[in-house]
């Protein structure tokens, strides 16, 4: 008391101050020196209730995360008790899909080799004209006549050729006549040479003028000869039969060198293939082969030679089947062909069975299974396969499968290994009722 009676007494100006202030004033310091220490202890508060809502709303909703679980898992596996107290754990195998099932079939297998390859002509024969300097006067055929063997194809102008044999006989027969008398001549002289009537020089000289004539009819003989040649040669004719696969002949042109006709022999093609080396093993002479032509047809054929060496860039090696007759084949048409390896048993499924993914195939199998309780139900199995040559629908299976394997016919694609599935007919039982599955084709 004495110490606050000091204090006052000390500060005299102070407790004027305080005593001097109006009560409410006095009042309003007292609030603002409470909310100066209660703030910190608000906001103090205010923070510890944020984390504590933070953490049990965090352990709230962990907590039932983990009621949920465990109540899905209690609905996907549910206690059974069982007469010995031991609790089992019954799985509920539920299917993903229907499928329907079929097994492998055995079928002939045509074992084929295809390969592209060119039409062409087996053998050509090109026709020239023999006449040279003389232009054409008649053109008798055109590409695509079938014509026969000495059929006239054309016709030059004889006109000039037939004045030059004119003159060439007449040369001829002045010949002839000159070696008559020069003849005539050296046959009266030589006697005389036995009587020295003559000398032997002018006898010589008779001889050689009978000879010199004689020379001069082999040499007009020669001339008419050509001019003949000639004349049979205006007739331009087929040297084989055959069909005309080109023409280059004009009515008023005369030929150069380059062929008038040329003709395919009997009409003869072939069908000229490149085939890998390692495949050559499987063809031979005499192979059939089958090629394709337009409006989906085809047309038969048969191996008749195979190259001794193959080419030299793309290392292939060539194959020539001789094709028969056929209206819509022609040559130089680039055409697709099978050859026909003979036929052997195979294992077949449809293609619809078959699932490709990573560059793989598979087919899905189709498992029995029973749970704990004896419960029937069926499984994927995914399988990889080796395919062999596609027939139609149908694809060999390279590594056979077991003739009872119950395969996916369709969909599998939508199914993954180890799936549960429904098969389509067949019911899930348990072992009182005895069921399986029943492939279909």
């Amino acid at each position: 008391m004495n110490s606050e009676s000091n204090q006052q007494s000390s500060n005299p100006k102070s407790s004027t101050e305080h005593s001097a202030l109006p009560p409410s004033y006095q009042q309003t310091a007292r609030q603002r020196q409470r909310w100066v220490w209660l703030l910190p202890l608000i906001l103090v508060t205010l923070g510890i209730g944020l984390l504590a809502g933070r953490y049990w709303g965090e352990k709230k909703a962990a907590q039932t995360l983990m009621e949920a679980q465990s109540a899905q898992s209690q609905s996907v596996t549910p206690q059974i008790a069982t007469a010995t107290g031991v609790t089992e754990v019954a799985v509920e195998h539920k299917p993903v899909l229907t499928v329907e099932v079929i097994s492998p079939k055995q079928s002939v297998i045509e074992n084929a080799l295809s390969a592209d390859g060119t039409i062409e002509p087996k053998n050509v024969a090109t026709v020239n004209g023999k006449v040279s300097g003389v232009t054409l006067e008649q053109v008798l055929a055109e590409e695509g006549d079938v014509v026969k063997k000495g059929q006239v194809l054309a016709v030059f102008d004889t006109e000039s050729m037939q004045q030059q044999q004119i003159q060439a006989q007449a040369d001829l027969a002045e010949a002839q006549t000159q070696l008559e008398l020069a003849e005539s001549d050296a046959s009266r002289v030589l006697p005389l040479l036995e009587i020295n009537a003559v000398s032997g020089q002018e006898a010589d000289r008779y001889v050689a003028k009978a000879k010199q004539a004689a020379a001069s009819v082999a040499a007009a003989q020669a001339r008419l000869n050509s001019q003949n040649l000639n004349l049979s040669n205006a007739q331009v004719v087929a040297p084989v039969s055959g069909i005309i696969s080109e023409k280059t002949a004009n009515v008023g042109s005369v030929p150069g060198q380059a062929p008038l006709f040329t003709i395919i022999e009997n009409g003869v093609l072939e069908w000229q293939a490149q085939v890998d080396p390692n495949q050559l093993g499987k063809i031979n002479v005499g192979t059939p082969v089958q090629v394709s032509l337009p409006k989906n047809k085809s047309v038969m054929g048969q191996v008749t030679r195979i190259a001794p060496v193959a080419e030299q860039g793309s290392r292939q090696v060539s194959i020539y089947a001789t094709l028969q007759n056929s209206p819509l084949a022609r040559a130089g048409m680039y055409q697709r062909g099978t050859f026909l390896l003979g036929s052997e048993g195979g294992q077949t499924l449809p293609m619809s069975a078959i699932v490709s993914e990573d560059g793989y195939n598979y087919v899905m199998l189709v498992e029995q299974e029973k749970d704990a309780q004896g419960n029937e139900f069926y499984r994927i199995k995914r399988k990889k396969v080796s395919l062999g040559e596609r027939q139609d629908d149908r694809v060999v299976i390279e590594d056979p499968l077991p003739a009872s394997a119950a395969i996916v016919r369709q969909g599998g694609g939508f199914l993954n290994d180890g799936d549960v599935v429904r098969v389509a007919g067949v019911s899930a039982s348990n072992t009182s009722s005895k069921s399986s599955t029943s492939p279909a084709e």
